[in-house]
């Protein structure tokens, strides 16, 4: 839990909120930034559009409806007007409320006028009086031959009123308008670049505040085909090739729009039209024109009020005013649902149950096994909804377990399955490579390639317009109420308890199915916007890494491989860890900067700092802080009472006279351990200079290491190296043991060390500390300097300014912190706020359980070159009774104390000051191997386990060396 610190105030808007401003209530707006929202990095304060500055807490950037007006606003000079929601979002009634729902279902109810004359339409409309204006719009899958496909890009002749009543046509890429527009900025400027048949259809007209777009036509769709039905044979699906690309004219009524019911609720903006055909009507136009004359009977949505249907963790169902609930922004990793397929991990097993009620706030959750239909009672911190090692709240798509509301799936013939072993539900839906080109390419900006194919399409279609043979476009089908020929592909409707799943057909019908035969249409196309530009900020791992250096001057500049200028500078300043190394990306300031290589073993970047490193310096530990640990002065070392007097003693002492120490902090071995994770590379040629340069970390990590951290080299690969660290006090993660093993490729130190983290979790912790995104389950560790991967020249790792013992320190002072939850840059700004209070208490609370069990795995697994070592730490210095006595005290305090009002204030100053239910469920299936493993030691000492045992006799699975 937080320190007691004055908390800060609820956001009181979220994205998408309606608005209206208080001093003048005519006056709508829809809110696009809060300052609350989880961006990467604050945008630049010299940007031209007014909502990009960085916010500060209480501002919100709203734009405003009909004038296009944006700005920054305080929170208190609005009012809000109805919050949005669509199928399958989260949401709670407050933001302190433990309990979350999910929406099962929207209802909108709307207010609207004419889109031209502004004339209004009496009373509100409910969504079953009114449909879609837009025939198709960018984004929208379509369904042809048993294929679906995307909306990619969209080629459009649109009528513009100009005083006068003259109707100009101006053909264009890229959907930009919608009818009723008006302004200056319909037209383009006269220029001379405006040439050819724009030219010719504009002649000399002039851009004016009277144009009024009357008439949109998408005259050339680009589909991106997708996946084909997965109810087909092989036969079939191979008789029914990828669909053409482009589709315009009569081929346009080939296609089936499908739309999910998200998108079928109006949102303000939105342009309707009244079934019923009831509405105003305007005309424009002369009828000797070639177009004729065109009648506008499009509406525009002014107003909506939004009720919900939630699905609440404990099982119950409400609908709500939306207005009296707040999105659910940063959701728990193991939050669930009833109707859920999740996996129950425990350390013996995994099962497939399906969430039957969740207790939020005991964390501990009611499931139906699968396998043999018994209702059983689990810790929530044992059950994985995700099924992936990488999950993050700020980017939770990635699913691969069981089926969520609103998905797209195929359904596949009744006595087949999609082929996975449930839960998992497999994805499809292959992006074509042609729609990842960014929408301009080359220096001048011109179309790309597909694009400008399209566009000459469009063109020639538009010269012909009113001409003898000219193409006119087939209207779009719409799925029809009956008709069975689409009906393998569907949205998901609801989860039942039984583990069946609710689709929606498009003929509107509704069938259930067993989630074996389901497969997911891959959500990760649905922006195909996203797509352009993703490899622009990545680094590519086949690119030869720049090398930058400090010259005489103190500059940066280039630098090669193979040059001998990789002297390791030394100084007697004080190295500021804090100042110096950030975690993630996280700057001091809350900047951000690029994704990590998806790899498991991760290039880690240094840390870089202004003054050359002093190879003598290391972190003293302040277990009672919260923030990141900063540095000593040079050569002084923690004093910690978990470690005998001659360890901490100053390495000016004679070192050889400790050398039989059990907890030496560094020591060569003769050989590397056939279990290290990167023992099966092959050596590398170390040259001259990779050796001096080795001799220099061996020195400072000899004398400069803190005594919580311990290191081991070898004889036989000096490319290798393994390191424990034991996690500091009063964190989450107190006495845990962390051990990474380091891989020097033949470029150091001109290139990084490679890390990879030994997991325990045995599927449990899906990334135990992800939040910091820096160990990972798989093994990856994640380090940056100054908030950046890729990033400046300055920010890379530097052969005369990095070292190893930088990188380790980095691990334990930044990322094994009291509250990692704000470790996240996106989350750091929710300190104090209750949001942030109740996701850290969660979140130490699943990191303090599960690094429990990392004590357990590291004496039951032996672990070469470390065995020793370990079964000291935990049985001679009898750390492991420490960590078994402590967790029951924390476990009986938490029982007799159910509400953290309760808990006394030196209590609540502790990282983890109580566990939930479902945590003492978790943590007492540990503490019995725990104490298993105790009472085994004691045995073989002949006699119980008391803090300071005698011997090092072997016990719980540990081995001699």
């Amino acid at each position: 839990m937080a320190p007691n610190t004055q908390r800060k105030a609820a956001a009181k808007f979220y994205q998408e909120d309606i608005v209206r401003r208080r001093d003048d209530p005519s006056v709508y707006g829809v809110v696009l930034r809060c300052w609350q929202d989880a961006e990467d990095m604050p945008p630049p304060g010299d940007h031209i559009d007014p909502l990009m500055r960085p916010l500060v807490q209480g501002e919100v950037g709203v734009s405003y409806f009909p004038k296009p007006v944006r700005e920054i606003v305080s929170e208190d000079v609005l009012e809000l007007v109805d919050r949005l929601y669509q199928p399958g979002d989260l949401l709670k009634r407050s933001i302190d409320d433990v309990r979350a729902g999910v929406v099962t279902n929207t209802n909108v109810k709307t207010r609207l006028e004419h889109v031209v004359s502004v004339q209004p339409i009496p009373g509100w409309k409910n969504m079953d009086e009114i449909e879609s204006a837009v025939e198709i719009d960018m984004g929208d899958y379509v369904i042809y031959n048993d294929w679906v496909g995307q909306v990619a890009e969209m080629f459009d002749e649109s009528l513009v009123e100009v005083p006068g009543g003259e109707l100009v046509r101006l053909p264009e890429l890229s959907a930009r308008l919608a009818v009723g527009e008006k302004g200056p900025d319909i037209l383009p400027q006269p220029m001379s670049s405006v040439s050819g048949l724009l030219g010719f259809l504009l002649g000399g007209t002039r851009p004016s505040e009277r144009d009024t777009v009357v008439s949109v036509k998408h005259t050339v769709l680009a589909v991106a085909w997708l996946a084909i039905n997965q109810s087909l044979t092989p036969e079939e699906a191979q008789s029914r090739p990828r669909p053409q690309r482009y589709w315009y004219g009569a081929d346009l009524g080939k296609l089936t729009v499908i739309t999910r019911r998200a998108e079928e609720v109006m949102r303000v903006g939105d342009r309707v039209r009244l079934k019923a055909r009831n509405g105003p009507v305007t005309r424009h136009g002369r009828s000797t024109d070639s177009h004729g004359i065109i009648e506008v009977d499009t509406l525009v949505v002014q107003e909506t009020r939004t009720t919900v249907d939630v699905l609440w963790q404990d099982g119950t169902r409400e609908t709500l005013d939306a207005k009296q609930t707040v999105p659910y922004l940063n959701p728990d990793e193991y939050d669930c649902w009833p109707g859920d397929h999740v996996l129950w991990k425990t350390e013996d097993e995994k099962r497939h149950v399906v969430v039957q009620s969740v207790n939020a706030q005991d964390r501990t959750a009611y499931v139906r096994v699968v396998e043999t239909g018994a209702i059983e009672l689990a810790s929530v911190l044992e059950l994985d909804p995700h099924g992936t090692g990488d999950w993050s709240a700020l980017a939770p798509a990635n699913d691969g377990l069981g089926v969520r509301r609103g998905d797209f799936v195929f359904i596949h013939r009744e006595g087949t399955t999609n082929g996975a072993k449930p839960p998992m539900v497999p994805r499809i839906g292959e992006v074509e490579e042609w729609v990842r080109e960014p929408p301009t390419v080359g220096p001048t900006g011109q179309l790309g390639s597909w694009r400008r194919e399209m566009t000459e399409i469009g063109t020639r279609i538009a010269e012909q317009r009113g001409t003898e043979g000219a193409v006119e476009e087939a209207p779009i089908r719409r799925p029809q109420k009956g008709d069975p020929s689409l009906n393998w592909f569907g949205e998901v409707l609801d989860l039942r308890l039984d583990g069946t799943i609710e689709v929606l057909l498009p003929n509107s019908e509704t069938i259930v199915v067993p989630l074996e035969r389901l497969t997911r249409l891959d959500e990760t196309a649905e922006q195909l916007e996203e797509l352009w530009g993703d490899d622009e900020d990545t680094m590519e791992e086949e690119e030869d890494m720049e090398v930058w250096e400090i010259d005489q001057d103190g500059h940066w500049v280039p630098g090669t491989l193979l040059d001998d200028d990789d002297e390791w500078e030394t100084a007697d300043d004080e190295l500021d860890v804090e100042d110096s190394m950030d975690v993630d990306g996280k700057k001091d300031e809350g900047e951000r900067g690029g994704d990590w290589s998806p790899s498991t073993d991760t290039v880690i970047p240094p840390v870089h700092v202004e003054t050359p490193m002093a190879v003598d310096s290391m972190p003293k530990q302040e277990p009672s802080s919260s923030e990141p640990h900063a540095t000593s002065a040079a050569g002084a070392r923690s004093q910690s009472p978990d470690v005998p007097t001659d360890v901490t003693e100053t390495e000016d002492a004679d070192h050889d006279a400790h050398a039989d120490t059990s907890w030496k902090r560094f020591d060569v071995l003769p050989s590397a351990p056939v279990d290290h994770a990167f023992y099966n590379t092959p050596p590398a040629q170390h040259s001259r200079q990779f050796m001096a340069r080795m001799a220099k970390e061996y020195k400072a990590l000899q004398s400069s290491l803190p005594d919580s951290i311990i290191v081991r080299a070898y004889e036989d690969r000096t490319d290798l190296l393994r390191s424990l660290i034991i996690g500091p006090e009063n964190t989450p993660y107190e006495d845990a043991p962390f051990v990474i093993d380091w891989m020097l490729d033949a470029n150091f130190p001109q290139t990084p060390p490679i890390a990879h983290f030994l997991s325990w979790t045995n599927g449990n912790g899906r990334g135990l500390i992800e939040r910091n995104s820096n160990l990972y389950e798989e093994g990856k560790v994640c380090l940056s300097i100054l908030g950046t991967w890729a990033g400046d020249k300055s920010e890379s790792w530097s052969a005369s300014r990095s070292s190893l013992l930088q990188a380790l320190v980095s691990i334990q002072g930044l990322v094994l912190v009291k509250e990692p939850w704000f470790c996240e840059p996106a989350y750091e700004k929710l300190r104090g706020t209750e949001d942030g209070i109740v996701n850290s208490r969660l979140y130490n609370e699943k990191a303090y359980v599960l690094s429990r069990g990392f004590v357990r795995r590291a004496l039951e697994i032996p672990l070469g070159g470390l065995e020793e070592e370990l079964k000291w730490f935990y049985y001679t210095n009898g750390k492991l009774r420490k960590v078994v006595d402590d967790a029951r005290a924390l476990i009986a305090k938490s029982r007799a104390t159910r509400e953290m009002e309760e808990v006394p204030e030196a209590d609540r100053e502790r990282a983890v000051p109580r566990l939930s239910s479902g945590g003492i469920i978790t943590l007492e299936r540990t503490l019995a191997k725990l104490q298993a493993l105790l009472d085994a030691h004691a045995a073989g000492e002949g006699g119980p386990g008391r803090p300071q045992g005698a011997g090092h006799g072997e016990a719980g699975g540990s081995r001699e060396r």
